[in-house]
């Protein structure tokens, strides 16, 4: 838990850095998405150079790629 990952969205080359947090601590604004989302229950477990394809919630596929990962110290 307290992961950060960063990731990029294959399709439109964007970067996206994010914390999987427990569903009480989500605040997608700040980058903490919950574990129980799709997405982020999709990107648990991942290595990095790892892909996954997901539909975003507008119904669009998108590839994400792992590009880093760094574990909290908690």
């Amino acid at each position: 838990m307290h992961a950060r990952c960063t990731y990029i969205d294959c399709r439109i080359g964007t970067q996206r850095e994010i914390e999987l947090v427990y569903p009480d601590e989500s605040d997608p604004a700040m980058g903490k998405i919950s574990v129980l989302t799709p997405v982020g229950s999709a990107l648990i477990g991942l290595r990095v150079g790892q892909e996954i394809a997901w539909e975003f919630p507008d119904g669009s596929m998108r590839y994400l790629k792992v590009a880093s990962v760094t574990q909290s110290a908690e």
